[in-house]
């Protein structure tokens, strides 16, 4: 999966050379070079990297401007993407009525919707897009609220329903090959997060990245607003509803503030609750890489997360035992 600031030109290339799909993440597409950079590094390690080079873009911030719908173009023309995805929302359409589908179509790249719903699934089919990703509420990163989400194996089962002509993918709690055996019973495949998140070649924090190996569970994950309203106050992109909402590791913050009323954490965040400035709280702990504040994304798969290892052998270890699976569940 493209993670924001985690799914680099290194680790997707270390997925292809396994035979995955290694997306490198464009997020809100506000760092053209960066990006230009990670591609140049994906270029330098993929085994064929003209045949495979996928980017994923956030879709409410990486095109609500003409800079930014001229950068997508930029990088469709300039790096010829294999397959691009785009996410909240995945079909957007400029001032003159083009698609992101059709102008990555008309410069030779495959197209991957990423949903939350079957109404936003409808919307992907009607496009045709090439694939569509179905994100259950188990996933980690952003999604749809917790009340409007769905559970990825309903999800992928009733749009694969919907259509036979496009290759359907289920994500959200994918870790194992186990996981990836049983999704093959009602979907064509997965997108894993949580999992390439706990890999070497992942660019994320370190300090954050270790959370993932403690003791958890799919307990300890937990899908809340409360880090998207922080966020939204402290950043100048401010995430919109109905995508505001985080799979994370549960912590002091999601303790606190999860089920409180979302009025009081705001006027904690704007410090008029005395004794919870919340804003000056996170900047201290984004210095200290403080993980019992800030938020760090996971999926419910989490707990089957037992080592940071080389993303290539990860996935071929989770091919293996796919086939295992397989296997086994014929001699039954």
């Amino acid at each position: 999966a493209p993670m924001a600031d985690v799914s680099g030109g290194l680790l997707a290339a270390e997925v292809t050379r396994a035979g995955g799909l290694g997306f490198i993440a464009a997020g809100h597409l506000q760092d053209l070079s960066e990006l230009e950079n990670q591609i140049k590094i994906f270029n330098d390690r993929a085994p064929n990297p003209n045949n495979n080079l996928a980017i994923g873009f956030i879709g409410f911030s990486s095109l609500a401007t003409p800079t930014g719908w001229k950068n997508y173009e930029h990088i469709l023309r300039t790096y010829k993407p294999s397959v691009v995805q785009f996410f909240a929302p995945s079909i957007i359409k400029n001032q003159n009525g083009t698609t992101n589908v059709e102008l990555a179509r008309r410069n030779g790249s495959k197209f991957i919707a990423q949903v939350g719903s079957i109404k936003e699934a409808k919307v992907a089919i009607a496009h045709k897009v090439d694939a569509i990703i179905c994100q259950g509420r188990e996933a980690g990163g952003h999604g749809l609220r917790r009340e409007l989400g769905n559970s990825a194996m309903a999800l992928a089962s009733q749009t694969a329903q919907l259509t036979k002509d496009i290759p359907i993918l289920a994500a959200g709690g994918f870790v194992h090959g186990k996981h990836v055996a049983s999704a093959l019973c009602y979907c064509d495949g997965v997108s894993m997060g949580t999992r390439f998140w706990a890999c070497k070649e992942s660019i994320g924090n370190q300090k954050l990245q270790q959370e993932l190996l403690k003791d958890n569970s799919c307990d300890d994950v937990v899908r809340t607003r409360v880090f998207d309203q922080i966020h939204n106050e402290l950043s100048k992109i401010k995430w919109p509803k109905p995508y505001d909402s985080s799979g994370v590791l549960r912590n002091g913050t999601t303790e606190k503030w999860d089920c409180e009323n979302p009025d009081r954490l705001l006027n904690a965040i704007e410090g008029l609750i005395i004794g919870d400035d919340i804003s000056e709280q996170y900047k201290r702990a984004r210095k200290l890489s403080d993980a019992s504040i800030l938020c760090n994304y996971s999926g419910e798969g989490v707990g089957e997360v037992h080592a940071i290892e080389g993303a290539c052998n990860a996935l071929m270890r989770i091919e293996k035992e796919a086939a295992d699976a397989i296997d086994r569940l014929k001699s039954l």
